[in-house]
């Protein structure tokens, strides 16, 4: 799969001034769930899901390699943060994609993480962010939050954008407490920009 997945970056990657450019790929999102508990931020958690059905969609770099991947999450009234994932707590799905764990918080706010394409082509990105490790969470449902929008990115590879839909589904529940958004379509383009890698290399357009 590595070597499969780095045949994909090089042929989508880009190389100018030394900095590479990778391509945006459009994607529905399933669920993002942001959740706050007033005066304990350690309560504070994320999660985000990505599924799509005879997905056009393909996993494009090595977070093993080039990188490790990051997260960008974007609320508009709730603030925006990006999250970390090193290329040390990755490993391979078998041919299909690629895993991440860190059941310590021990690099970030990122529990475990995965993105993969079955061969029925069911394509999908999961993450699970808490803010009782060793990175707080900062942001928070906007209560209400307008629109929102997410960049999960691969090292040497291409970002995965969603958010605000193109015929967006409504939230609910909106408040202080919570965010809560499913079955979204795929955003008409990318509002969240990709972050720089852990390594310290960008892997955004």
């Amino acid at each position: 799969m590595r070597t499969l997945a780095i045949r994909k970056a090089l042929g989508a990657v880009v190389l100018l001034g030394g900095v590479a450019f990778a391509a945006d790929q459009l994607v529905p999102t399933k669920i993002l769930l942001v959740k706050d508990k007033p005066g304990d931020a350690t309560k504070r958690k994320i999660n985000f899901k990505v599924k799509e059905n005879a997905s056009a969609a393909t996993v494009v770099g090595d977070p093993i390699a080039s990188g490790g991947a990051t997260l960008h999450v974007v609320l508009t009234g709730g603030g925006d943060q990006c999250f970390s994932m090193p290329a040390s707590g990755w490993s391979n799905i078998s041919d299909l994609g690629f895993k991440y764990k860190d059941p310590d918080l021990t690099n970030g706010a990122v529990k475990v993480a995965s993105i993969k394409k079955t061969p029925s082509g069911v394509f999908q990105i999961k993450v699970t962010l808490k803010g009782s490790g060793s990175e707080a969470i900062t942001i928070v449902p906007g209560n209400p939050t307008a629109t929102y929008g997410t960049n999960f990115a691969l090292g040497g590879g291409d970002s995965y954008c969603a958010g605000t839909g193109t015929t967006p589904a409504t939230p609910n529940p909106n408040d202080e407490k919570t965010f809560k958004v499913v079955n979204d379509t795929p955003p008409a383009s990318c509002t969240a920009s990709a972050c720089a890698s852990p390594s310290g290399a960008f892997v955004d357009r």
